[in-house]
């Protein structure tokens, strides 16, 4: 692509920050990228075939052309905004169209992209924008009932040095929103040369709630992003230009993000979002657009099922359904094929290493209702509290090394340190590698609740619970729902008149928490089960939700 008017080209840099102590990066390759990023693949396929669709969402599409056309005037405008190669361009939007001209325009400028929910509240978002040194925030206007744009103003008041927030789907279009910047014509001005990526370069910081009490900063090379793109999607799905993406999970999320919007620039196909789960609407947008794959948590294809039951749509087009996040019940497998006429494909990793182990298409059922075998070029295995392997049969620890592994956690040297033995990667989950070389996750070493494919840490919650004044001690456990998995219990030993559930509600919103992090039970107890170190036996409170008690 030929840069666009006579300003000077500024030279790209590597990122201006880095994680501490990423001790289990994989260096080996590190240096410039011999192999096309995401952007490439992009623009190569937008020179290719301008009128190919790229994105759809409920409110209409964008062409190839469209998006990279919209993408350069938004590059544009960043860098005479002093955008410079390394900063942080923050995400906060719903599966919009727009995300992807953000997303690319991102790209063109060498920034990194940064992208989270846009249902988190303004504690959440402060964190990650003080984490990230965010330079700019793109963030909806207004959002089912609420609005992330004013959820990052919030969140940026107090910050030393805020960002600059760019508000999409403005109601008024304003010089402040992208409406807005699009409006005039930035790359006659300014010139926008596609950045040359070095492997080791950071791609995406994404921040995961896993057992610490605030979101952690997950940190991706260029080359950890793409080797999982090509080992996930094109080697072991096979998906290839004649495929179609429907992607309902939020891409503001790493697998959404992953395997739906890169997946699909990468490949060349279309993606097809959904911002507000409805999946009679699914079924009607996948018939609508051919959409031959997704990946999704278990609740999603759950619903699908049930309203290709009741007669909302076929879904026939589909041929392979992916599935991680969380349990995956391997009847499942069955269910999908019956009713579907399609395959599930179990996948089980984390931010950290995307997808680490996979099911494969074509396997007989008792390989398909595990959670599969490493991606080729990587390692899993299973390890005592030592980092010693332990023989098949045996459960342990899941750990995993390769070139899927991220940097380490933005500011974090010592969480880095921790969730590594030596260059394994230690995911905190318990599980055994069976007879066939399959693994198979039988537990979870850290302390979170999985609510719809959404890690939910405890502690996060309990030390919002804590704060209320009638809570003297609190726990939260998972307890599990047919649909989502798990849903989120809070176990509290009341500081005189016991609260109700709707006051601890009020009062963790009030505090910042994300409704889907929210309680949505109570049990309130006399007195806590404890161990003899003081720590609050968990095992024994899930027990307890057994209990057909009354609960409050």
């Amino acid at each position: 692509m030929e840069p666009a008017g006579d300003a000077p080209v500024t030279e790209t840099v590597p990122p201006t920050r880095r994680p501490d102590a990423a001790a289990g990066a994989d260096s080996e390759g590190a240096g410039p990228w011999t192999g096309p990023t995401w952007l490439e693949h992009f623009l190569r396929g937008a020179a290719d075939h301008p009128d190919a669709t790229a994105v759809v969402d409920e409110g209409g599409s964008l062409t190839r052309s469209e998006v990279l056309g919209a993408a350069r005037r938004l590059a544009a405008y960043l860098l005479s905004r002093g955008a410079v190669a390394g900063d942080v361009v923050t995400l906060v939007l719903p599966n919009w169209r727009e995300f992807a001209v953000v997303h690319a325009a991102v790209g063109l400028t060498g920034c990194v992209v940064n992208p989270v929910l846009p249902t988190l509240g303004a504690r959440d978002l402060r964190h990650v924008l003080a984490t990230a040194g965010s330079r700019f925030v793109f963030a909806a206007g207004r959002h089912r009932s609420g609005s992330p744009a004013e959820q990052v103003r919030l969140a940026a008041a107090d910050l030393a040095d805020p960002p600059e927030i760019v508000v999409v789907r403005a109601d008024d279009g304003a010089a402040g929103s992208l409406e807005g910047v699009l409006a005039l014509p930035w790359e006659e001005t300014v010139a926008v040369v596609p950045p040359v990526a070095d492997a080791s370069a950071w791609d995406t910081i994404t921040f995961t709630s896993g057992t610490e009490a605030l979101p952690k900063g997950v940190v991706h090379s260029h080359r950890s992003t793409m080797f999982g793109i090509d080992a996930y999607s094109r080697r072991v799905l096979g998906l290839t230009t004649e495929d179609s993406v429907f992607m309902p999970s939020p891409i503001c999320h790493a697998s959404g993000l992953q395997w739906g919007l890169r997946a699909a620039a990468v490949i060349g196909m279309p993606l097809v979002l959904q911002d507000r789960w409805d999946a009679a609407t699914a079924l009607r947008l996948i018939d609508a657009h051919g959409c031959t794959y997704t990946l999704a948590a278990t609740p999603f294809i759950v619903d699908m099922i049930a309203a290709r039951r009741a007669g909302a749509g076929s879904g026939a087009s589909l041929r392979c359904l992916a599935s991680g996040g969380a349990p995956v019940p391997r009847h499942l497998v069955v269910d999908v094929r019956e009713e579907l006429g399609a395959e599930l494909l179990v996948c089980f990793g984390a931010s950290e290493t995307y997808v680490a182990t996979a099911t494969r298409p074509g396997s007989p059922d008792h390989l398909l209702m595990t959670d599969g075998v490493p991606l080729p070029g990587t390692d899993t295995r299973i390890v005592d509290e030592l980092g010693e392997p332990l023989p098949a049969g045996t459960d342990g620890e899941i750990v995993t090394r390769g070139p899927h592994v991220f940097l380490g956690y933005l500011g974090d040297p010592e969480l880095t340190r921790r969730s590594f033995h030596g260059s394994w990667y230690r995911f905190g989950d318990v599980g055994r590698i069976d007879e066939n070389g399959c693994l198979r996750v039988t537990g979870r070493i850290k302390d979170i609740v999985i609510r719809g494919g959404e890690n939910i840490s405890a502690r996060e919650v309990e030390d919002l619970l804590l704060t209320h004044p009638g809570v003297r001690q609190a726990a939260v456990v998972g307890y599990p729902d047919a649909r989502l998995g798990e849903r989120c219990c809070a176990v509290i030993v009341p500081e005189g008149p016991p609260p109700t559930l709707p006051d601890l509600v009020d009062h963790l919103t009030a505090g910042g928490l994300a409704r889907f992090k929210l309680p949505e039970r109570l049990r309130v107890v006399d007195a806590m089960p404890m161990t003899a170190t003081g720590k609050i036996r968990k095992a024994e409170l899930r027990g307890l939700l057994l209990d057909p008690v009354p609960e409050t």
